[in-house]
């Protein structure tokens, strides 16, 4: 082979973009269905982080902990990042690293049965009712939320968000909160095994507002791959489909 086309062969293999990708490892909480389904390795979020990784060479491997683990799991490093964050969490929990652009949003709500007839306008009228809510939402949401829970006796947080939805139905707690999707997705789940009544109506109070989540990354790098692609995801109208091919209508 002439010397010269043997040197351009070279070059060439050097200036070829490379296609090797490189892991990430990314906490998610193991209760989170439609968000997180760690029995399918799939959901909301996992699907968003791998498609705005992807074009940079990243391949997400997801690590599933009880949700408050994935707090402890990024501060000791054993994970490159972490889903659900906001910079309440970050500074109640006193961690260090970098925030992504908002990625998602959860739409929580009190949820209470009909038959009692409740009547809710604020959150602070929680204070006296016996409340089930998601691991970790007093720190997450924060403000009059925290200020509610820290007065009710009543009071609790649980990571496992199906056994919310089954404690309203049993009627071990007068109210739920937790995201609109994930309260949907876990009755017709109960429904389908049939062993606890979910034909009950229910009513639902919007009293919290959306709840905007970011990434936590270690990595500057990694954390403006996923916000370029993140980007690209909504303008190109990706986004929205990945949210609806997961959502249940009723």
């Amino acid at each position: 082979m002439p010397l010269k086309l043997f040197l351009l062969i070279i070059s060439l293999l050097f200036t070829l973009p490379s296609f090797a990708q490189q892991k990430i490892t990314i906490a998610f909480g193991d209760a989170l269905a439609p968000w997180v389904m760690p029995e399918t390795n799939d959901g909301i979020i996992i699907t968003l982080i791998r498609e705005a990784l992807a074009p940079a060479g990243y391949e997400v491997e997801a690590i599933y902990y009880p949700y408050a683990r994935r707090i402890t799991s990024f501060r000791a490093k054993d994970v490159d990042a972490a889903c659900d964050m906001n910079l309440k969490t970050m500074t109640k929990e006193n961690l260090t690293g970098f925030l992504s652009d908002e990625a998602y949003a959860y739409e929580n709500f009190a949820f209470a049965l009909k038959k009692h007839n409740y009547k809710f306008t604020h959150l602070n009228e929680l204070a006296s009712y016996s409340l089930l809510s998601w691991q970790g939402a007093k720190t997450h949401l924060g403000g009059e939320y925290a200020v509610m829970a820290n007065k009710n006796p009543l009071y609790l947080e649980n990571h496992d968000q199906e056994l919310q939805v089954k404690m309203l139905y049993l009627e071990r707690f007068d109210i739920i909160q937790l995201d609109l999707q994930i309260f949907k997705h876990y009755r017709a789940k109960i429904q389908k095994e049939g062993q606890i009544n979910t034909h009950l109506l229910v009513d639902k109070f919007p009293l919290f507002g959306a709840s905007p989540n970011n990434i936590l990354f270690h990595d500057k790098k990694a954390r403006n791959a996923f916000n370029k692609g993140l980007k690209e995801l909504k303008a190109n109208g990706r986004y929205e489909k990945i949210l609806a091919s997961y959502t249940l209508d009723n």
